[in-house]
């Protein structure tokens, strides 16, 4: 009977061992890589193979000029996002056209490359369906 005791004590004890043990596992769907251009959707956080840097892409506006319609202006692609470097976080705003209104993270410089569904008179899309290309590059 003690033996049996004893053995339950000890996989409870292994357990709690492998527990304490926490390994990050980086799912390569949600990685991006600094200098390459990466493919982004909306309220998905992806990470750097090494887990230092994370990105969250918490809006994405599209004020392009639909295809199928006439505009006066082109319109540009514009997001709001959070940005993790070694656990400290900070916001970002990204413009397609206007530039100068812009917010980076410290350090690094992101240009959106493209946007997609384009937007079109005829069919409305959902803000799941959209994806963003980006270029993330250090300064």
């Amino acid at each position: 009977m003690k033996l049996l005791s004893a053995i339950k004590y000890l996989l409870v004890l292994f357990l709690l061992a492998g527990m304490s043990c926490e390994e990050t596992i980086v799912d390569p769907a949600f990685t991006f890589t600094i200098g390459k251009g990466s493919t982004f959707r909306m309220n998905q956080t992806y990470s750097t193979s090494d887990g230092q840097f994370k990105i969250l892409i918490k809006e994405i506006g599209d004020s392009r000029c639909p295809e199928g319609a006439q505009c006066d202006w082109q319109g540009e692609v514009t997001l709001n996002g959070e940005w993790t470097a070694n656990k400290d976080k900070s916001v970002f705003e990204l413009h397609s056209v206007i530039k100068d209104m812009q917010k980076m993270p410290e350090g690094f410089t992101i240009q959106i490359v493209n946007a997609e569904p384009y937007p079109n008179v005829n069919s409305q899309s959902k803000p799941e369906d959209k994806v963003v290309t980006l270029l993330i590059q250090r300064k």
